[in-house]
């Protein structure tokens, strides 16, 4: 989520899913059934998702998004074209998702499931999740992210069903890529790791600052996450809810809390996580006698998101009781100042593949 710390890295254009089978050799039979999937695909979409994401036939070469024949413990797809590392493989055959947000839950418990049997005192091991006996299992609910809709969802349902994808995917994400331990491979990690969301391809970053931060050029970033003529922009919010970056977790120790999130309880359940985040102090501590106010680093990536430079009164919103009313008087008084915390980025890791 906190993709950050490096200003020289410039995102790339387009993504496109792309790899070759058997060094540019198909069966016939595979390759009638993508081009009867890809057609149905198109059909039940309205013929609006972009063929990139599907078949691009060059000679005696299929690229494209195409199950493998058997899943692979922990496994992860590279996109030779991108080097994205692609979390699920498009399964054989297509069907149409009809409740994204069970499918999310699905796949969020039995992550759950494999994570308790390797999780001592707090720390798990993630190598030993990838060698689990149910790890395909997982792996073949995640493919089935490949036949859900962006397009026919309201905005509350987007937007629960990607916060809960990204906060799953991550702890996924550390099992097959591994976690990244320095300031450039974890912006590597957000610019890299995706998934493949009904045809198309979304990186973490583009799942924050692309859908849910309506397009916005993320931090220490040049360039918005989906650029001009990138059909993914489509999916994007129209507007930022700020609240976002209380409820997605990175998987450090300084992000917020994981939650799960529903459609039609989502005000609700934003601001009991804004509450939350802003109740704690390691988030945000107010000093009232020297009118100090230091808060997480969030508030600072993401201060256009908060009233442009008004972060105590965004904060405002989000405290209750005695902490609200004191910061309230200070900032009335204007006489209130703000410091960034630093964040903390260990993670719950006793044993981890290393990301990059």
């Amino acid at each position: 989520m906190r993709s950050v710390l490096i200003l020289s890295y410039a995102v790339a254009g387009s993504i496109v899913a792309a790899f070759s089978v058997n060094d540019g050799q198909i069966g016939i039979n595979s390759l009638e059934r993508c081009n009867e999937a890809f057609a149905r695909v198109e059909v039940e979409t309205n013929n609006r998702i972009s063929r990139r994401s599907f078949i691009n036939i060059s000679g005696a070469t299929l690229t494209g998004a195409i199950a493998s024949p058997s899943l692979s413990c922990a496994a992860t797809k590279e996109d030779s074209a991108n080097g994205k590392i692609i979390l699920n493989s498009l399964q054989a055959e297509i069907a149409i998702e009809n409740d994204p947000l069970a499918l999310v839950d699905c796949i969020s418990n039995l992550y759950k499931q494999i994570e308790s049997k390797y999780t001592q005192n707090g720390l798990v091991d993630y190598i030993s999740i990838g060698t689990d006996a149910d790890f395909p299992k997982l792996e073949k609910e995640m493919s089935k992210l490949e036949n859900v809709s962006l397009k026919s969802m309201n905005t509350p349902t987007k937007m629960a069903f990607v916060i809960n994808l990204y906060n799953t995917l991550i702890r996924v994400a550390f099992v097959t890529a591994g976690i990244p331990k320095n300031d450039l491979t974890r912006l590597s990690f957000f610019d890299k790791v995706a998934v493949n969301v009904g045809g198309d391809i979304f990186t973490f970053n583009d799942l924050e600052n692309g859908i849910l931060s309506a397009n916005s050029v993320p931090p220490y970033h040049l360039t918005k996450p989906f650029g001009k003529g990138d059909l993914r922009e489509s999916f994007a919010l129209t507007q930022t809810d700020p609240r976002i970056h209380f409820a997605l977790n990175c998987g450090a120790k300084s992000c917020p809390a994981v939650r799960r999130y529903s459609a039609d309880r989502l005000e609700e359940e934003l601001q009991a996580a804004a509450i939350a985040f802003c109740d704690d102090d390691s988030n945000v501590l107010l000093d009232g006698p020297k009118a100090e106010l230091r808060v997480s680093k969030i508030f600072k990536w993401y201060n256009g998101d908060f009233s442009k430079g008004r972060v105590p009164l965004q904060i405002l919103n989000y405290l209750t009781g005695e902490k609200k009313a004191t910061l309230d008087e200070l900032v009335k008084s204007k006489s209130v100042s703000v410091d960034f915390a630093a964040y903390d980025w260990t993670t719950n890791d006793s044993r981890s593949k290393t990301f990059g």
